[in-house]
């Protein structure tokens, strides 16, 4: 492969992936899930460094809709 499709391989690929990022963040569910196993993970990991328990982290402020 040269390296100009391969540059639009992963262009396309880059825009592949901030359209099921952004689809992601609208399932309000699945982001649930999400952050109920990222914060398993942070414990996992902090419990391997040494720490007890995780730092709460200030909450998104929820920006306004374009119409």
């Amino acid at each position: 492969m040269d390296k100009k499709s391969e540059r639009k391989w992963e262009v396309q690929n880059a825009m592949s992936t901030l359209q099921r990022a952004q689809d992601i963040q609208k399932d309000a569910k699945l982001m649930a899930d999400v952050k109920k196993a990222a914060m398993a993970e942070v414990k996992k990991l902090q419990s391997l460094a040494g720490e007890s328990t995780p730092k709460k982290t200030l909450r998104r402020k929820k920006t306004l809709k374009r119409k």
